[in-house]
């Protein structure tokens, strides 16, 4: 009898254990799963700022555009109004 009552003992010691660590399973299941979406949005808020980043470089090179096509457009219209003088 003592060695049933010890295996008794032993087995729910054993079943408490499993459920133990199905419950620490779980919790590090769930954790993943928010650190996943985490950095999921990190990484959308990455793409975000190197989209801005880019614009924001673009930016010079758009303004030194414009001047080189001011400076056409005056030498174009100087050399047109000096043709048109005569």
């Amino acid at each position: 009898m003592k060695e049933m009552d010890d295996n008794d003992r032993r087995l729910a010691k054993a079943e408490d254990n499993i459920e133990t660590l199905y419950g620490k399973i779980n919790a590090l299941n769930a954790s993943q799963v928010r650190t996943e979406t985490t950095l999921e949005h990190l990484l959308v808020a990455i793409g975000r700022l190197e989209n801005a980043v880019e614009s924001l470089k673009a930016r010079p090179a758009d303004r030194w555009l414009k001047l080189v096509d001011l400076v056409v457009a005056a030498l174009v219209a100087a050399a047109v109004a000096y043709f048109l003088r005569g």
